[in-house]
């Protein structure tokens, strides 16, 4: 009798969430979409929409979101001309109010958020998808925003198993899964990463630059400090971190053996965040052999030719920055200069473009045959990375979502709550592989 009271005991306790969850999926399959692109019609979210109508699967029931109808009817129509046999994305006006954000989310199972500046207009739609338990990917790379988003969010975001995913552009999904793929070679603790970009120039978009302003704007000095810290984006009760001191920490400009020469990156304080919480979440909740160790630390540069070129590159940036945030007129004659949000390089055909980015470490433990070098490079440019990382990375959770078997991401494992692009697991490497990424890990002996 004991045993039959424990058995239905553990029964009505399962029940509800098994219940819970039925119910859940029961409500998204009945929405009338698996994807919104919520501002399409700006720079980056065009070259979403213009992605997706290439490479996604053909029975996608999917629509794009802004606040023009006319625009929205434009882009639309220039699809039909690439004579594909896809569904055609219906079209959807929607606000920056609140009760259009909730319409939206209510409507789909995902929301691939392009509206920026994110630190002005994100919240409201991170905060309307969890209301409704729509998953949520985006572009952004505000490291201040997502630092306070995942304080504020997360545990609600856990609670209705909404699945939002900050960063799956440029800033931050290469160095996170970069770290994923040496992690899983190296299958033991880890010591310092260094990291470093390396890419063909084409400019700013708007939206990239009034991003900066708008954060600039809207934090204060001591909270961009603040999400610069290692641990500003952790989960509480990730254990220990005790990272190894280390040279690259204290130089902004220096030359690595597997990386060559090294300069400042200003998108390094996006990449450490993300990269860092998915330390801590692995640390929380992943296996043994996925975790990255209290041993681990993130370090992000820019590829340079030499020491010219790195520290000139540093300094003319770091007194633009300096200038940029001391004295507030020059931000507004930034903002006169720069192209207007919306818009971005025009690229010329036949122009040859390329992303790369290379990466190394070892085991925390420094045992010989420890060290791993790996290189992730896509034939394009830069905005059409970003393009086709967000646009995958709504893909993959798609496709995780409707598993119903318990997979290894994290993703699956935690069902909700302010992930990370590497929570989606190996799966999103390879989408990406299909779309273009090119990407190796090499062991190296160290002598």
């Amino acid at each position: 009798m004991k045993y039959f009271n424990g058995l239905i005991s553990l029964l009505l306790a399962y029940i509800p969430g098994i219940l819970w969850n039925l119910q859940q999926n029961r409500e998204e399959m009945n929405r009338p979409y698996d994807m919104i692109v919520y501002g399409a019609t700006g720079y980056v979210g065009s070259l979403v929409v213009q992605y997706l109508w290439t490479h996604s699967p053909p029975a996608l029931r999917w629509a794009v979101a802004g606040r023009n109808e006319q625009k929205l009817t434009t882009l639309v129509e220039s699809l039909v001309r690439s004579q594909s046999q896809r569904k055609l994305p219906h079209i959807m006006v929607v606000t920056n109010s609140d009760e259009d954000l909730r319409y939206m989310a209510s409507q789909t199972r995902l929301v691939v958020n392009t509206v920026g500046p994110f630190c002005k207009l994100g919240t409201p739609v991170v905060a309307a998808c969890i209301e409704h338990s729509t998953a949520y990917v985006d572009s952004t790379g505000e490291p201040v925003w997502t630092q306070q988003l995942a304080a504020q969010w997360h545990d609600k975001a856990m609670a209705n198993k909404a699945i939002i995913i900050p960063h799956c552009a440029v800033e931050a999904t290469p160095p996170d899964l970069m770290t994923l793929l040496l992690s899983r070679r190296l299958r033991r603790p880890l010591g310092p990463m260094l990291f470093a970009i390396h890419h063909s120039w084409t400019g700013h978009s708007g939206g990239a630059i009034e991003s900066i302003l708008a954060g600039l704007e809207a934090y204060s000095l001591r909270q961009m400090l603040a999400a610069t810290a290692p641990l500003a984006s952790c989960i509480p009760d990730a254990g220990p971190h005790q990272p190894h001191p280390t040279a690259p920490k204290l130089l902004p400009v220096q030359r690595n053996r597997f990386l060559g020469g090294l300069t400042f990156n200003p998108s390094a304080v996006a990449d450490q965040l993300v990269v860092m919480r998915t330390w801590s979440l692995l640390q929380r909740y992943g296996d043994r052999t996925e975790q990255y160790g209290d041993r681990f630390s993130y370090h992000g540069y820019t590829a340079a030719t030499g020491w010219l070129h790195a520290w000139s590159s540093f300094l003319v940036m770091s007194i633009a920055l300096v200038c940029i945030v001391l004295f507030p007129p020059l931000r507004w004659l930034l903002r006169w200069l720069a192209p207007r949000p919306g818009t971005g390089p025009q690229l010329k055909p036949g122009e040859k473009h390329f992303v790369e980015w290379k990466a190394t470490v070892a085991a925390a433990d420094g045992s010989e045959e420890s060290r791993v070098l790996g290189v992730m490079r896509m034939e394009t440019d830069v905005y059409s990375v970003c393009a086709i990382l967000v646009s995958e990375a709504g893909l993959t959770l798609l496709q995780v979502l409707e598993e119903k078997e318990e997979g290894d991401s994290l993703v699956k494992k935690l069902g909700g709550g302010i992930l990370t692009p590497a929570s989606l697991g190996i799966r999103y490497v390879q989408r990406l592989e299909k779309a273009g990424l090119q990407w190796k890990v090499i062991d190296i002996k160290e002598k």
